[in-house]
């Protein structure tokens, strides 16, 4: 980590878990990151391809509050990302 840069937990559930294979990641990511940036380096170390990472279809939490992606994040965060909801 730099002293341009700050680390993020990130937590995934359900299908998303399954999917990337974990439940918990770090994240290192730029100083003055919003949720939208970091959804995109998801997708860049996980791979676009993959439709549950659709970062235009999960709900994100910070600090256990649903906030849009223009949120602000900041150093020591725990996001929490959930799939969209499917049901009949």
């Amino acid at each position: 980590m730099t002293a341009s840069s700050m680390t993020v937990q990130v937590k995934f559930f359900a299908s998303l878990r399954e999917t990337l294979g974990t439940s918990q990641i770090s994240l290192t990511v730029p100083f003055e990151s919003t949720v939208d940036m970091l959804l995109e380096k998801i997708q860049e170390t996980y791979g676009r391809d993959n439709p549950l990472i659709d970062i235009r279809n999960v709900r994100v939490a910070v600090n256990q509050q649903i906030v849009e992606f223009d949120e602000a994040i900041r150093q020591d965060d725990e996001i929490a990302i959930f799939p969209p909801i499917t049901g009949g």
